[in-house]
């Protein structure tokens, strides 16, 4: 169980702070305790309630300062998410994204950034698909980054675009 005022990652949500642990706000005769979470980079306020115990969604602490240091060292050798068929590239994006995996987040930002490149050569649009997953795995990677290594999320882009030699 987590600590209130520690910062975690809740799926595709990222990194949130955890508020409260309390018993349902909403259902009096739900017994079970629920984390009430911040998330750090929403700026709507939002607040997402979830049991302590869900086990439908990761939740984990963030990586650790040794850790965030070394993954930029890998980054330019982490591939691309290797699936042709569009329905199948929608799940392993969802997959991806869902495991709260660093490495997948800069895979499926790869591959989009790549796969942006070719449509606008072939003055195509890029389907929303692969926008809205980018935009979780940049949002869910750059806050963790930023927070685990107190940066701003612009730092830790451009970290990532001077490692990948402006490629994302």
């Amino acid at each position: 169980m987590f600590s209130i005022g520690e910062n975690i990652i809740y799926g595709t949500n990222g990194i949130c702070r955890v508020g409260e642990i309390r018993t349902n706000p909403f259902d009096a005769s739900d017994s079970r305790l629920y984390y009430i979470l911040y998330p750090l980079f929403d700026t709507s306020n939002s607040k997402i309630f979830t049991p302590v115990d869900n086990d439908n969604i990761v939740i984990r602490r963030p990586v650790s300062r040794d850790f965030a240091e070394d993954f930029f060292k890998q980054i330019p050798e982490i591939g691309l998410v290797e699936v042709e068929d569009e329905r199948k590239r929608r799940e392993a994006y969802r997959s991806a994204v869902q495991t709260t995996d660093l490495f997948k987040y800069i895979s499926v930002i790869k591959t989009v950034v790549k796969r942006r490149a070719s449509f606008k050569k072939l003055r195509r649009r890029l389907p929303d698909l692969d926008n809205d997953f980018e935009h979780t795995a940049r949002n869910c990677l750059y806050g963790e980054l930023a927070t685990v290594l107190d940066l701003d999320r612009e730092e830790v882009h451009n970290r990532i675009v001077d490692l990948t030699e402006g490629d994302l």
